[in-house]
């Protein structure tokens, strides 16, 4: 093993680089390595967004406005008409 970690080792260690579970020595090499690749920091970027990403997607939807929930209202009340 290298200091200089290749692209393929950097992308599977990000997780634990990223929660700082590495080796200072291994984390030293991947924070070089991401200096110098685009790449590998543009994935380091998207992992990190993921947590905020979750959180936004299951976050409950904002409340209908109110126009939305009367004509809401109108149609489940035609739909109820015999």
């Amino acid at each position: 093993m290298t200091l200089l970690p290749t692209c393929h080792e950097v992308q599977s260690e990000l997780t634990e680089y990223a929660e700082g579970a590495l080796p200072l020595s291994r984390r030293l090499g991947i924070w070089l390595h991401l200096q110098l690749c685009r790449v590998c920091a543009a994935f380091l970027r998207g992992l990190e967004a993921l947590p905020g990403l979750a959180r936004t997607s299951l976050a409950p939807p904002p409340q209908a406005p109110d126009a939305a929930a009367e004509a809401l209202a109108r149609v489940q009340a035609e739909l109820r008409k015999p």
